[in-house]
């Protein structure tokens, strides 16, 4: 089984590297406090782990579903620091026949010197600190059988705080050019009994007037096909082009499915061999 959960791990973490850009640097600094360079910790790539609330309906031009999901993640297993980072998102996308990946959201970034995630100050105690970064989403792909998902998004101009990202030479990335989010995240569907999902991420991020937020209770269903709850853990990197280089396009959505259906084989071959 912990073979099997390693495999996993392996299989989001080189998703997330899929995507980064051929002449990106290989780490960056964060200071999560944003005070400036002189406390930044080096790092290479940061755990994401965190929930969402998804809505989805029938498509017919993805022969599928087109769906909307709201979020929030914590980002854990980052250098020690008197400041917490959240990241509250909004995504769009479909999963079908004709169409699979994503069509648009913005993912923000926060700073936050009160460790409340997963309460209900702001929403889901991931949005009431201080806003450090923007990204709107490009592209991805997603598997819907394991839930293996990889995201792309393009950092907004002018939406970087200065003093919390430099690059390996201490140069503030503020002000920098072409930088872009890679994510790979495995997402579990849950029952959200005894948290603050439903009420935080489902009625007031997402505005939902269903179960749970109508005064009737929520009820969880892994076979309920409008509507769910989610808990995701993955890793998130930074692609940061050098200063004399231009950004490279990211590989073709094919091709890193193609790279995706490779390691999910290795994956059950490995769950198979345990068996």
């Amino acid at each position: 089984m912990r073979a099997a959960r390693l495999t996993i791990l392996t299989a989001v973490t080189t998703l997330a590297a899929l995507a980064q850009p051929a002449q990106a640097t290989s780490g960056w600094y964060l200071n999560a406090a944003g005070t400036g360079w002189s406390d930044a910790s080096f790092v290479s790539s940061l755990n994401v782990a965190g929930a969402g609330f998804i809505e989805q309906a029938f498509s017919w031009q993805a022969l599928g579903f087109a769906f909307e999901e709201h979020g929030a993640y914590q980002i854990v297993g980052a250098p020690a620091s008197s400041h917490d980072l959240t990241v509250s998102y909004n995504i769009a996308g479909e999963v079908g026949l004709l169409s699979n990946g994503f069509t648009g959201g913005v993912i923000d970034l926060y700073s936050d010197s009160v460790f409340d995630f997963g309460s209900t100050n702001g929403s889901y105690g991931a949005n009431n600190g201080t806003h450090i970064a923007s990204f709107a989403v490009t592209g991805g792909q997603i598997d819907p059988l394991t839930r293996l998902v990889g995201l792309q998004a393009n950092l907004v101009g002018g939406s970087m705080a200065s003093g919390y990202f430099f690059d390996v030479a201490g140069n503030d990335l503020s002000d920098r050019g072409g930088i872009s989010l890679s994510m790979g995240v495995q997402s579990t569907i849950i029952d959200p009994t005894g948290t603050h999902i439903v009420s935080e991420l489902a009625c007031e991020q997402a505005g939902f007037t269903g179960a749970g937020c109508n005064g009737r209770p929520y009820r969880a269903s892994f076979l309920n096909l409008g509507w769910s709850t989610v808990q995701d853990t993955g890793v998130a990197t930074l692609n940061i082009p050098a200063l004399s280089q231009p950004v490279t396009a990211v590989p073709e959505p094919t091709t890193a499915l193609m790279m995706l259906t490779g390691l999910l084989g290795l994956a059950a071959r490995q769950r198979f061999k345990k068996g």
